[in-house]
């Protein structure tokens, strides 16, 4: 028992090696260096590693750039509830170059999204999900939901909401 114990214990401490040494790659634009670690990671089932190769695919960083690849490891690593993942999934709806071709309504996708990271208190998404609402894509148009949104993007810190409110305010 002990020595399973140790295993597991060594197999964690270098899986977290392994993700710790992927994304200071990847944070230092060293894409085709981090590439194979994520991919291996991500395919083990780390959600960080989906997320960051579902961003590397959407982007063509270190891998084939391919949208619909980046939408299932972001959806592999929503469903074990990464935030970020989440959100990200949204902004592909949004902003994406063939992924709003797969739904009928990418705007109600991207609301959808949205709501499931903003209700986790994710200030991109809480923002971005109260511009859907301002402007009325994929939600019935609602300034009050807006506000809520915005504003609690803005408690968490998000410029672009505290902006937001402080010329909305001032607009009044």
């Amino acid at each position: 028992m002990t020595g399973f114990l140790l295993a597991a214990l060594a197999s964690a401490v270098f899986a977290q090696t392994d993700i710790e040494a992927a994304l200071n790659d990847y944070d230092s634009g060293n894409y085709t260096e981090a590439a194979p670690a994520m991919q291996s990671l991500a395919r083990a089932g780390n959600a960080v590693a989906q997320y960051k190769l579902s961003i590397m695919h959407f982007y063509g960083h270190g891998v084939a750039e391919d949208e619909s690849e980046a939408m299932v490891w972001a959806q592999r690593a929503a469903a074990q509830g990464e935030v970020d993942a989440m959100f990200f999934i949204g902004t592909m709806y949004v902003f994406g170059d063939t992924v709003h071709q797969t739904v009928d309504d990418p705007d109600v996708e991207a609301a959808k999204w949205f709501f499931q990271a903003a209700s986790r208190g994710h200030a991109d998404a809480e923002y971005s999900l109260g511009l859907l609402f301002l402007a009325g894509k994929g939600v019935t148009q609602s300034q009050e939901e807006a506000l809520k949104w915005i504003g609690r993007a803005a408690e968490h810190g998000h410029a672009s909401a505290r902006d937001f409110l402080a010329g909305h305010r001032g607009g009044h």
